[in-house]
């Protein structure tokens, strides 16, 4: 479960901008989530490997100083249970957004300049999906509407990681 992976749930910042990382700060600032920062893509690996139980997104710029989204929503791919990814770009538009959207990340934020509450409501989103990919699903022995609780039915309970 989601409440059981060990310190306070996190979000990676992947971006050369220094301002980009002191605006998220202050947006992060009084919410329950911890804000980890990057310089770069392959820095950005490292904190998401370090910490991939209580990573649940990752905002990425559009095009980090050593490599691209791409290269990252690939990586991030390859782990167990994967954090969401949002890129992050000066220029969000309609052909960027299909893009990101098309290749499996989760969402695309305007970083000209951040607005806080969509920042928030995409970050709460991303924490909702996660949470709800990493929960149990109860397979019920018959019928859909007898036991609300596993231990109580003696159904069988088993965890699935989405591909989200």
């Amino acid at each position: 479960m989601a409440t059981q992976r060990g310190g306070r749930h996190s979000v990676v910042l992947v971006s050369s901008r220094s301002g980009d990382h002191a605006m998220l700060r202050k947006i992060f600032g009084g919410s329950p989530w911890e804000l980890r920062g990057a310089f770069g893509g392959s820095d950005g690996l490292d904190l998401i490997y370090r910490h991939r139980n209580d990573i649940f997104a990752v905002i990425c710029e559009h095009n980090p100083p050593d490599g691209d989204w791409k290269l990252l929503l690939a990586e991030i791919g390859k782990l167990p249970v994967r954090p969401h990814l949002i890129v992050a770009s000066r220029l969000a538009d309609e052909r960027l957004w299909a893009e990101v959207l098309n290749l499996g990340a989760f969402d695309l934020l305007s970083s000209d300049p951040f607005v806080p509450a969509e920042v928030l409501h995409v970050t709460r989103s991303a924490w909702l999906a996660w949470n709800r990919a990493s929960q149990p699903w109860v397979v019920p022995r018959a019928g859909l509407g007898r036991a609300l609780s596993p231990a109580a039915s003696g159904e069988r309970e088993f965890s699935a990681v989405s591909s989200m």
